[in-house]
Protein backbone atom coordinates (compact mmCIF):
# COMPACT_ATOMS: atom_id res chain seq x y z
CA UNK A 1 0.00 0.00 0.00
CA UNK A 2 2.78 2.48 0.75
CA UNK A 3 4.70 1.66 -2.41
CA UNK A 4 1.57 2.16 -4.39
CA UNK A 5 1.48 5.67 -2.63
CA UNK A 6 4.94 6.29 -3.68
CA UNK A 7 4.26 5.40 -7.40
CA UNK A 8 1.03 7.33 -7.63
CA UNK A 9 2.63 10.54 -5.90
CA UNK A 10 6.13 10.72 -6.80
CA UNK A 11 7.50 10.95 -3.20
CA UNK A 12 9.75 9.43 -1.94
CA UNK A 13 10.02 7.95 1.36
CA UNK A 14 12.44 10.25 2.67
CA UNK A 15 10.01 13.29 1.65
CA UNK A 16 7.24 11.50 3.23
CA UNK A 17 9.28 11.27 6.90
CA UNK A 18 10.09 14.72 6.29
CA UNK A 19 6.82 16.20 6.13
CA UNK A 20 4.99 13.68 8.60
CA UNK A 21 8.25 14.66 11.25
CA UNK A 22 7.77 18.37 9.73
CA UNK A 23 3.85 18.31 10.59
CA UNK A 24 4.31 16.71 13.62
CA UNK A 25 6.62 19.30 15.33
CA UNK A 26 4.27 22.17 14.44
CA UNK A 27 1.84 20.91 16.78
CA UNK A 28 4.26 20.26 19.04
CA UNK A 29 5.13 23.61 19.30
CA UNK A 30 1.45 24.70 19.78
CA UNK A 31 0.68 22.20 22.08
CA UNK A 32 3.65 23.23 24.06
CA UNK A 33 3.18 26.91 23.96
CA UNK A 34 -1.07 27.07 24.32
CA UNK A 35 -1.13 24.21 26.65
CA UNK A 36 1.97 23.67 28.62
CA UNK A 37 3.25 27.08 29.90
CA UNK A 38 4.24 28.97 26.89
CA UNK A 39 7.41 26.72 26.06
CA UNK A 40 9.00 25.40 22.61
CA UNK A 41 9.42 21.58 22.49
CA UNK A 42 11.22 21.48 19.27
CA UNK A 43 11.89 25.65 18.27
CA UNK A 44 14.90 25.87 20.60
CA UNK A 45 15.87 28.97 19.38
CA UNK A 46 12.60 30.23 20.49
CA UNK A 47 13.15 28.68 23.99
CA UNK A 48 16.38 30.63 24.13
CA UNK A 49 14.70 34.09 23.69
CA UNK A 50 11.77 32.62 25.78
CA UNK A 51 14.35 32.06 28.64
CA UNK A 52 16.15 35.20 28.22
CA UNK A 53 12.94 37.54 28.74
CA UNK A 54 11.74 35.54 31.80
CA UNK A 55 14.60 35.56 33.50
CA UNK A 56 14.88 39.20 32.58
CA UNK A 57 11.21 39.67 34.22
CA UNK A 58 12.32 37.57 37.37
CA UNK A 59 9.65 35.27 35.94
CA UNK A 60 11.48 32.00 37.73
CA UNK A 61 8.75 29.89 36.74
CA UNK A 62 8.05 30.46 33.42
CA UNK A 63 12.10 30.15 33.20
CA UNK A 64 12.20 26.61 34.80
CA UNK A 65 9.76 25.49 32.03
CA UNK A 66 12.01 26.76 28.87
CA UNK A 67 15.03 25.27 31.01
CA UNK A 68 13.61 21.53 31.23
CA UNK A 69 12.88 22.05 27.31
CA UNK A 70 16.39 22.81 26.68
CA UNK A 71 17.50 19.77 28.55
CA UNK A 72 14.71 17.62 26.97
CA UNK A 73 15.62 18.54 23.99
CA UNK A 74 19.78 18.24 24.55
CA UNK A 75 18.68 14.76 26.41
CA UNK A 76 16.75 13.49 23.44
CA UNK A 77 19.62 14.41 21.06
CA UNK A 78 22.19 12.53 23.11
CA UNK A 79 19.80 9.40 22.76
CA UNK A 80 19.72 9.77 19.22
CA UNK A 81 23.40 9.77 18.58
CA UNK A 82 24.12 6.75 20.68
CA UNK A 83 21.58 4.61 19.36
CA UNK A 84 23.47 5.36 15.91
CA UNK A 85 26.59 4.56 16.76
CA UNK A 86 27.31 1.17 15.36
CA UNK A 87 24.03 0.78 13.13
CA UNK A 88 23.24 1.24 9.65
CA UNK A 89 21.43 4.57 8.65
CA UNK A 90 18.11 2.87 7.83
CA UNK A 91 18.52 0.70 10.79
CA UNK A 92 19.16 4.01 13.38
CA UNK A 93 16.41 5.69 11.62
CA UNK A 94 13.63 2.69 12.05
CA UNK A 95 14.64 2.76 15.98
CA UNK A 96 14.30 6.62 16.28
CA UNK A 97 11.31 6.70 14.74
CA UNK A 98 9.82 3.63 16.64
CA UNK A 99 11.56 5.43 20.07
CA UNK A 100 10.07 9.09 18.90
CA UNK A 101 6.24 7.19 18.25
CA UNK A 102 6.44 5.56 21.80
CA UNK A 103 7.30 8.69 23.67
CA UNK A 104 4.40 10.61 21.85
CA UNK A 105 1.92 7.87 22.41
CA UNK A 106 3.20 7.99 26.00
CA UNK A 107 2.41 11.20 26.18
CA UNK A 108 -0.85 11.55 24.47
CA UNK A 109 -2.35 8.80 26.74
CA UNK A 110 -0.82 10.85 29.98
CA UNK A 111 -2.73 13.83 28.90
CA UNK A 112 -6.15 11.87 27.92
CA UNK A 113 -5.83 10.26 31.13
CA UNK A 114 -7.51 13.08 32.91
CA UNK A 115 -3.42 14.05 34.42
CA UNK A 116 -4.34 17.64 35.36
CA UNK A 117 -1.56 19.87 33.26
CA UNK A 118 -2.16 22.21 35.67
CA UNK A 119 -0.43 21.05 38.15
CA UNK A 120 3.45 21.76 37.67
CA UNK A 121 4.97 18.15 38.27
CA UNK A 122 2.60 16.97 35.61
CA UNK A 123 2.99 19.62 32.96
CA UNK A 124 6.81 19.68 33.18
CA UNK A 125 6.91 15.73 32.91
CA UNK A 126 4.85 16.56 29.69
CA UNK A 127 7.29 19.37 28.45
CA UNK A 128 10.10 16.90 29.18
CA UNK A 129 8.37 13.84 27.17
CA UNK A 130 7.91 16.28 24.29
CA UNK A 131 11.19 17.63 23.98
CA UNK A 132 13.10 14.16 24.21
CA UNK A 133 10.91 12.81 21.45
CA UNK A 134 11.96 16.19 19.63
CA UNK A 135 15.55 15.70 20.07
CA UNK A 136 15.59 12.27 18.68
CA UNK A 137 13.61 13.86 15.68
CA UNK A 138 16.46 16.11 15.10
CA UNK A 139 18.89 13.29 14.81
CA UNK A 140 16.59 11.75 12.13
CA UNK A 141 16.08 15.21 10.29
CA UNK A 142 20.30 15.55 10.71
CA UNK A 143 20.65 12.06 9.02
CA UNK A 144 17.97 12.94 6.41
CA UNK A 145 19.65 16.44 5.04
CA UNK A 146 16.42 18.56 6.19
CA UNK A 147 16.03 19.82 9.26
CA UNK A 148 12.20 19.52 10.10
CA UNK A 149 12.36 21.74 13.32
CA UNK A 150 14.65 24.31 12.39
CA UNK A 151 12.90 26.25 9.89
CA UNK A 152 15.11 29.23 9.61
CA UNK A 153 17.37 27.18 7.91
CA UNK A 154 14.90 25.32 5.56
CA UNK A 155 13.80 28.76 5.07
CA UNK A 156 17.34 30.09 4.03
CA UNK A 157 17.71 27.32 1.28
CA UNK A 158 14.13 27.89 0.23
CA UNK A 159 15.26 31.13 -1.11
CA UNK A 160 18.17 30.46 -2.23
CA UNK A 161 17.06 27.45 -3.69
CA UNK A 162 14.17 29.55 -5.76
CA UNK A 163 16.96 32.14 -6.85
CA UNK A 164 18.99 29.57 -8.41
CA UNK A 165 15.98 27.75 -10.09
CA UNK A 166 15.14 31.31 -11.90
CA UNK A 167 18.80 31.89 -12.78
CA UNK A 168 19.82 28.35 -13.82
CA UNK A 169 16.01 26.88 -15.19
CA UNK A 170 17.73 23.53 -13.23
CA UNK A 171 14.93 21.18 -12.79
CA UNK A 172 16.66 19.46 -9.76
CA UNK A 173 16.59 22.89 -8.27
CA UNK A 174 12.80 23.07 -8.78
CA UNK A 175 12.59 19.92 -7.38
CA UNK A 176 14.00 20.87 -3.78
CA UNK A 177 12.17 24.01 -3.97
CA UNK A 178 8.96 22.25 -3.36
CA UNK A 179 10.25 19.65 -1.30
CA UNK A 180 11.46 22.61 1.32
CA UNK A 181 7.93 24.31 0.32
CA UNK A 182 5.98 21.33 1.22
CA UNK A 183 8.00 20.89 4.37
CA UNK A 184 7.33 24.30 5.55
CA UNK A 185 3.75 23.86 4.44
CA UNK A 186 3.64 20.75 6.42
CA UNK A 187 5.07 22.64 9.71
CA UNK A 188 2.51 25.59 9.49
CA UNK A 189 -0.56 22.07 8.82
CA UNK A 190 0.36 20.85 12.02
CA UNK A 191 0.56 24.33 13.83
CA UNK A 192 -2.46 25.65 12.59
CA UNK A 193 -4.55 22.50 13.12
CA UNK A 194 -2.94 22.22 16.54
CA UNK A 195 -4.22 25.79 17.09
CA UNK A 196 -7.59 25.03 16.16
CA UNK A 197 -8.15 21.74 18.59
CA UNK A 198 -6.32 23.59 21.37
CA UNK A 199 -8.24 27.33 21.23
CA UNK A 200 -11.60 24.97 21.14
CA UNK A 201 -10.31 22.93 24.01
CA UNK A 202 -10.38 19.47 22.14
CA UNK A 203 -8.46 16.47 23.95
CA UNK A 204 -7.74 15.22 19.92
CA UNK A 205 -4.96 17.68 19.97
CA UNK A 206 -2.83 15.63 21.96
CA UNK A 207 -2.87 12.54 19.26
CA UNK A 208 -1.43 15.19 16.41
CA UNK A 209 2.62 14.82 17.22
CA UNK A 210 1.54 10.93 17.20
CA UNK A 211 0.16 10.18 14.16
CA UNK A 212 2.10 12.64 12.08
CA UNK A 213 5.74 10.36 13.22
CA UNK A 214 3.62 7.05 13.38
CA UNK A 215 2.94 7.66 9.89
CA UNK A 216 6.74 8.21 9.04
CA UNK A 217 8.10 5.28 10.57
CA UNK A 218 5.19 3.44 8.54
CA UNK A 219 6.55 5.21 5.66
CA UNK A 220 10.36 4.32 6.75
CA UNK A 221 9.69 0.62 7.78
CA UNK A 222 7.74 -0.63 4.48
CA UNK A 223 10.79 -0.47 2.81
CA UNK A 224 13.79 2.50 3.17
CA UNK A 225 14.68 4.30 0.98
CA UNK A 226 14.16 3.87 -2.49
CA UNK A 227 16.17 4.94 -5.44
CA UNK A 228 19.51 4.75 -6.88
CA UNK A 229 20.85 7.14 -4.09
CA UNK A 230 19.23 5.77 -1.05
CA UNK A 231 19.02 2.10 -1.92
CA UNK A 232 16.01 -0.07 -0.93
CA UNK A 233 16.18 -3.22 1.80
CA UNK A 234 16.68 -5.46 -0.76
CA UNK A 235 19.49 -3.63 -3.14
CA UNK A 236 21.33 -3.42 0.29
CA UNK A 237 21.71 -1.39 3.58
CA UNK A 238 23.32 1.31 4.48
CA UNK A 239 26.54 1.23 6.56
CA UNK A 240 26.82 2.29 10.29
CA UNK A 241 28.39 5.02 11.33
CA UNK A 242 32.17 5.10 10.83
CA UNK A 243 32.24 1.46 9.06
CA UNK A 244 34.34 0.97 6.55
CA UNK A 245 32.79 0.78 2.57
CA UNK A 246 32.84 -2.89 1.38
CA UNK A 247 33.53 -3.84 -2.06
CA UNK A 248 30.51 -5.64 -4.07
CA UNK A 249 32.85 -8.56 -4.60
CA UNK A 250 33.04 -9.24 -0.54
CA UNK A 251 30.82 -11.93 0.98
Amino acid sequence: MLKQAHQSTGITRIEWILFCTAFAAGAVDIIGFANLGGVFASAMTGNFALLAYHVAQGNTLSAVGSVIALAGFVAGCVIGFSLRRGRSQRTTINLLLATETGLLLLFALYALLGVQTALIPGMRLQIVVLAVAMGLQAVVGQMTTLSTIVFTTTLTRLVGGITDAIATADSKALHDVRVQLTLVASYLMGALLAGVLAVHKLNAVVFLPLIGVAMAFAAHFSGGFPGAANPTAAEGDLLPQGAAPRSRGTS
